[in-house]
């Protein structure tokens, strides 16, 4: 089985870090309390010895899952209003039990914080129609915590405020309601420029960008303040604009790098089809239009451009007829992905990259990928000319293979910067190229995710 379908497919790998980062948080705190009080080993004792079946909800805003039944024992996770959670016992007012989802967490919730059925927008509504004073306010923000992309809950909440004179409740009930329903992009205070990565609903930071264009680095000590919840970001797919995005919740230490969920402005979740480039200042972008398909003639010249470049690397014929057959899979990031789109001034631009992993010489040899990405231009006359190109083997902790990402005008020159991702060996990077003195070349690394 070639090796790229054992590299961690992005989605799989948060998925699988999520529950790993839950895991540790539950047993550094459980470790906590037992270490320090008895009665953690005698609720868990209790808990085997009486199980529990079946399901409740979360029916408050949010529920604090403790690693032991006290109010002081520690934080394992904040559940959110609607949540499942599959019981395994009852306690002396606490429950005992499990999430699933992309947080998957198990401990103990305040039994009155649970309820036999899921909260709805029609069962919240109906506790507000019937509720007064303290109640009333709490019924609104259970609706708003429910169905936050919805009106109905934040115009319920802010009448509630304004009939008990909090006038301050009201300007940040309005703040928040405006951020969820409207989002925009904004430059925080203090922030450069700066442009992002977005991957299947997960935003990294990738540059910053000074007066000019020019392109740095990201501040590793500056990055964690660039996701709080419910910031908006610009976001830019195929070139061009397409709307927002929002922080759903802080960044997240992934081993290596900083990343926060996000949402499509048209969304009311994380979605793994959400990707391409964000940024904290407008860039100058039409809406992003379909590419066009790439025609036959040029698909024959862009393969025969590869056939060379594989060739070049002394790869054995019957692999290089293999590599320019495949076609990438969610399993297999091998194979050859060819793109062709309008640059601007450049008129119609390709890329075109292939991965293939070679088979290897020996039993103890090492394993090596083959990496070619090469762009190419009109040439003038009919046919297309080679102007950019990664031609390596790869292999290793060190590997790296190339994959067409987006474009995006980031230095404002008119013609656009093209973004590939990076494949390594346990996470993904980014890296720019830019087009100076008729040639593509790679000016920056960065947005790094993984261990």
């Amino acid at each position: 089985m070639p090796r790229h379908s054992h590299r961690p497919d992005p989605t799989a790998r948060v998925a699988l870090r999520r529950g790993l980062l839950a895991a540790a948080l539950l047993l550094a705190a459980s470790a906590g309390a037992h270490a320090a009080d008895a009665e953690y080993d005698t609720a868990v004792a209790a808990c085997k010895a009486a199980p529990k079946t079946g399901s409740r909800y979360v029916a408050v805003t949010a529920a604090l899952m403790r690693p032991a039944p006290r109010s002081d024992g520690g934080l394992v996770q904040r559940i959110p209003i609607a949540t499942e959670v599959t019981l395994e016992c009852e306690l002396d007012g606490w429950v005992r039990g499990h999430t699933d989802g992309n947080s998957p967490a198990v401990g103990w919730i305040r039994a009155d914080l649970l309820q036999a059925r899921a909260p709805t927008p029609e069962s919240l509504a109906a506790d507000y129609a019937k509720a007064a004073g303290d109640q009333r306010k709490i019924a609104a923000e259970r609706m708003v915590a429910l169905t936050p992309y919805q009106p109905r809950g934040h115009q319920a909440l802010i009448e509630t405020l304004q009939a008990a004179g909090d006038s301050e409740g009201v300007r940040q009930a309005s703040l928040i309601r405006d951020q969820l329903l409207h989002p925009k992009g904004e430059r925080l205070n203090g922030e450069p420029k700066l442009v992002f990565a977005v991957n299947r609903g997960w935003v990294a930071a990738l540059a910053r960008v000074e007066d000019g264009g020019a392109l740095r680095t990201i501040d590793p000590e500056a990055e964690a303040a660039y996701y709080p919840a419910r910031r908006g970001l610009h976001f830019y797919r195929r070139g061009g604009a397409d709307g927002s995005v929002q922080v759903l919740d802080s960044g997240q230490s992934v081993s290596v790098g900083l990343e926060a969920p996000v949402r499509h402005s048209s969304m009311t979740a994380r979605s793994d089809t959400v990707s391409g480039l964000a940024s904290n200042f407008a860039i100058d972008a039409q809406s992003g239009a379909a590419d066009p398909a790439v025609s036959a003639a040029a698909r024959k010249r862009i393969e025969n451009e590869l056939r060379a470049a594989l060739q070049g690397e002394k790869i054995d014929r019957a692999q290089i007829d293999k590599a320019l057959k495949a076609q990438p899979g969610d399993e297999q990031r091998g194979g050859v992905q060819i793109a062709a789109f309008d640059a601007g001034k450049l008129g119609r631009l390709h890329v075109a990259t292939v991965v293939w992993d070679l088979p290897p010489k020996d039993e103890n040899a090492a394993e090596l990928s083959v990496d070619v990405a090469l762009i190419l231009e009109d040439d003038g006359k009919g046919g297309l000319k080679t102007v950019g190109r990664v031609v390596q083997q790869t292999g290793g902790d060190m590997v790296e293979t190339h994959r067409y990402f987006d474009r995006l005008d980031i230095d404002g020159d008119g013609t656009p910067e093209l973004i590939f991702q990076l494949g390594q060996y346990e996470g993904v990077e980014y890296q720019i190229w830019s087009r100076k003195s008729g040639q593509w070349k790679p000016v920056l690394k960065g947005g790094y995710v993984g261990a």
